[in-house]
């Protein structure tokens, strides 16, 4: 009898710990879950509207897309961030803008960070440049003026523009050519502008880079004169030029970007993040419906999909 009862003992025991096991798991998988949630701060600059708006954008796609909790810090010029990372102990921190860099950089801080919001390519830190990729603008080119052959810009610096890295193996992939003219000043460019339109026909386009180019408002006008005069396709990366004349321009789509450095930021915790700045793939569209008109560009239903904002034709 004591052997049948103790045997019995024994595998109640055992069954007892095999029913146990799965709630002990979810027990402690839960706490260990919570326990160990990524933590990541934001820091921007404080700024009034709209551009604050540009932050604010950035912040919710980063918030959305990071795979753990998310906190905000509005730096204002006298805000120090390190009271607050001191007590917040972030696991990686996504900094906007220069002026926030510069300050998270006086703290002396060594928590990992994401990069965003800045124009220079030499920062060695993983994020996302304010600079558009070079395939992303000549694919919306190729798009809404699929007849271009040639695409001509005026490069103010010498050596590699990174807004052109990797641009002339895109054209030539495609059939396109790329012209590069170096100018040394805006008289320079004034002359390079007005020996390219001499000779250009409507199988020619105009990039505008982000730096202006060495467009000022008397060029500006001297090429959307060529552009209505000899179908000359001009576009740029600023949108203010599709609304004077220029046929589309890309500009930064900044829930989605902040989406895109949210997940680098889950990349830099697993610690498979490129510790290289990446040029701007998520871009919007505008289109001057004016311009495209005058060019014998018909948007058809799947390139109006494809563009953010169009100007009406009046």
């Amino acid at each position: 009898m004591n052997r049948f009862f103790s045997g019995n003992k024994i595998t109640w025991a055992h069954m007892s710990s095999r029913l146990l096991l799965p709630f002990v798991i979810i027990m402690f998988s839960g706490l260990s879950s919570e326990s160990v949630s990524a933590e990541l701060m934001v820091l921007y600059p404080e700024v009034k509207g709209p551009f604050s708006k540009v932050f604010e954008d950035i912040s919710l796609g980063a918030k959305e897309k990071f795979g753990g909790n998310t906190s905000l810090l509005a730096l204002d010029e006298k805000t120090s961030a390190k009271p607050v990372l001191d007590a917040k102990n972030p696991d990686v921190v996504l900094v906007l803008g220069k002026r926030s860099l510069d300050v998270l950089r006086a703290t002396g801080s060594q928590i990992p960070l994401v990069l965003g919001a800045v124009n220079d390519s030499q920062y060695t830190y993983p994020g996302i440049l304010m600079i558009p990729d070079p395939e992303v603008v000549l694919d919306r080119l190729l798009m809404l003026a699929p007849t271009v052959k040639r695409v001509h810009v005026v490069q103010k610096t010498q050596g590699e523009d990174v807004q052109l890295k990797g641009a002339s193996e895109y054209l030539a992939s495609r059939g396109v050519q790329l012209m590069i003219d170096r100018a040394a000043d805006l008289r320079d460019a004034a002359s390079l502008y007005a020996k390219m339109i001499d000779k250009a026909n409507s199988t020619d386009a105009v990039w505008i880079l982000q730096d202006g180019s060495y467009v000022n408002s008397a060029i500006f006008s001297l090429l959307l004169d060529a552009a209505w005069s000899k179908n000359l396709v001009v576009f740029s990366s600023n949108p203010l030029h599709v609304k004077h004349g220029a046929l589309f321009a890309v500009y930064p789509d900044n829930k989605k970007m902040g989406a895109s450095l949210g997940e680098i930021a889950n990349q830099v915790l697993r610690k498979e993040a490129d510790p290289k700045m990446k040029p701007l793939r998520d871009v919007l569209v505008a289109v001057n419906e004016r311009t495209g008109n005058h060019l014998g560009i018909s948007l058809s239903n799947d390139v109006r999909g494809k563009v953010d904002l169009i100007l009406p034709a009046r």
